[in-house]
């Protein structure tokens, strides 16, 4: 009932309004996706994608689909696109406001930690990779990528044992390495690594590359540029220091 009622922009501004994310928001990180009932868990994590994407699943029918554009015709194509830009604004920028709170204390540390369900984690590391590859959360995106923290916590989930997990790790993964404005930490660590993960990511999901091209290509890019990755002469004056 809350998540179809989330298509409507005016109740999804208010359920995020910071005076109601105690009671509608983050009882789903802290508690209803960490369920041990499977339905419970699963139901609550798209609850929880609609919350910060700002779109609910097509109900069926027509391209638009969500909040009840059916998308036959140009004039329904345009309108669906404004409620799309309004509501992933609206998302965009609850993220960016509550982004400690949500990112680093919920879903870092609760959602996609080892200590999570497999479900869990899987789905909140691909809700994760959704929001940072969306251009409305282009803050959210810079910030979550200049964190070391933040780094590190993803390449221990590239060596999950589950290969599912490992791909969408690769998902955010590439985004740190295609920044081209990585702070020095983050720089340090990929180039001190960068022999360990060039050998590793060569052979990660190698019978992937045959039929997903966008997959062989990415992971080719990433690559490419740790290989060329050098470290910052201040960060070598720091070390020699």
């Amino acid at each position: 009932m809350l998540r179809s009622s989330l298509r409507h922009a005016s109740i999804y501004q208010w359920v995020l309004n910071d005076e109601h994310c105690e009671q509608f928001v983050y009882p789903f990180l802290d508690e209803y996706v960490h369920d041990p009932n499977f339905d419970v868990s699963s139901d609550a994590l798209e609850t929880v994608r609609v919350m910060f994407t700002g779109l609910v699943a097509p109900s069926g029918g027509g391209g638009g689909g969500s909040g009840g554009f059916d998308g036959y015709n140009d004039d329904a194509d345009t309108a669906y696109e404004e409620y799309k830009q309004q509501m992933e604004s609206i998302a965009a920028e609850f993220l960016e406001r509550k982004y400690d709170p949500i990112i680093n204390d919920r879903m870092n540390k609760k959602c996609i930690s080892s200590n999570a369900a497999y479900m869990t984690r899987r789905m909140s590391l691909q809700l994760l990779s959704t929001i940072l590859l969306n251009r409305s959360n282009f803050n959210v995106m810079m910030r979550y990528i200049s964190s070391s923290q933040n780094l590190v916590t993803i390449l221990c989930l590239l060596r999950d044992p589950s290969p599912h997990i490992t791909l969408d790790a690769f998902q955010v993964f590439k985004i740190f390495v295609a920044n081209p404005g990585k702070p020095v930490d983050v720089v340090k660590i990929l180039f001190d690594n960068k022999v360990k993960l060039i050998k590793y990511l060569t052979n990660l999901h190698k019978e992937r590359e045959g039929s997903d091209e966008q997959y062989r290509d990415e992971k080719g890019l990433v690559i490419a540029t740790l290989e060329g990755l050098e470290m910052p002469d201040s960060a070598v004056d720091v070390d020699e220091s």
